[in-house]
């Protein structure tokens, strides 16, 4: 099997199974310029190496190029068509001074409260209820923006409480229990006048029922950021982001967690799997050591050394 047939193959089977693969795809008929007409096999890691060491790309690009290949690699090795994966052992360590914004408890307030007036206006594409839900969601499952604009009706399991997110970032599909105060939220929702119930439409909509770009929602948020008055310093070339409420969640979690004197190096394993990342690190770089987190983290280092506790 060439490597372009084993590309095509893969692709085709992936969508069938209801994923787009438009990035995936992307990838995968880059690397097939390469080495398109080469046998499956004979790929090396060196190859591999050299495509992922291509001009113009960085360290997270690297990544996500990575992570992709490998998860080709190892369908194709439960197939049979590969005996080893040809990739090289390990990728370049991810530096960024990027921070996300760790939002508080009385900014999350904030924002809620501010939907309404940042959603009046009749030309708004998305309803003020939409966008308020939206928030809530992302916020209380740490959902990637575009897994939650992406997911069907179908995708939803009501009776459960479990979304079914498929393949999107690093070409991963999982399955996401949802708390209780989500899942009633999402109940509510779903029984709102004018959502549908067809199992293709999607669990957000416009006002005029149509998919919600990501762009959209964005230029939505920074709306709603300074009609609640958050911003970061002008000594920051980065201002608070929807996509901070993952990273929120994330440290959130993590709080909790030390606050019920949990194990939470035990647990965050738990986290990473829920969360989609391909690795724990993944996972660390989005708790950011916030003061609160630091002061959890040293309380709980405290009763190790003076009250004679275990550590983690």
């Amino acid at each position: 099997m060439t490597v372009k047939d084993a590309a095509d193959l893969y692709i085709s089977r992936r969508r069938a199974g209801g994923e787009k693969m438009q990035a995936p795809a992307a990838m995968l008929r880059s690397f097939c310029r390469r080495y398109g007409p080469r046998s499956l096999r004979s790929i090396t890691p060196s190859d591999v190496k050299g495509f992922l060491d291509g001009p113009l790309t960085g360290a997270g690009t690297w990544r996500q190029k990575y992570g992709m290949l490998r998860v080709f690699c190892e369908h194709w090795r439960r197939r049979g068509e590969l005996r080893v994966l040809p990739l090289p052992l390990a990728a370049p360590k991810y530096t960024s001074s990027f921070v996300p914004y760790i939002y508080s408890r009385h900014e999350l307030k904030a924002l809620l409260h501010a939907v309404p007036a940042c959603q009046e206006s009749a030309r708004c594409f998305l309803s003020a209820e939409t966008f308020r839900v939206l928030l809530l969601f992302l916020y209380g499952t740490g959902m990637r923006v575009g897994e939650a604009l992406g997911l069907r009706r179908m995708d939803v399991d009501l009776n459960n409480g479990v979304v079914t997110i498929l393949g999107t970032k690093f070409h991963k599909s999982r399955l996401v229990p949802l708390g209780h105060d989500v899942h009633q939220l999402l109940l509510q929702y779903a029984a709102m006048p004018g959502n549908g119930s067809q199992r293709e439409q999607r669990l957000f909509q416009s006002r005029i029922r149509e998919p919600i770009k990501r762009p959209v929602v964005e230029k939505s948020f920074q709306r709603l950021r300074r009609i609640a008055g958050i911003s970061r310093p002008d000594a920051y070339p980065y201002q608070p982001r929807i996509h901070d409420l993952r990273h929120t969640f994330a440290v959130h979690r993590v709080l909790s967690w030390y606050r019920q004197g949990d194990d939470v190096q035990t647990l965050l394993p738990a986290l990473s799997t829920y969360l989609g990342h391909i690795d724990l690190s993944s996972t660390q770089r989005y708790l950011t050591m916030t003061p609160e987190l630091l002061n959890e983290a040293n309380l709980r280092f405290q009763h190790y050394v003076y009250g004679g506790g275990d550590a983690e």
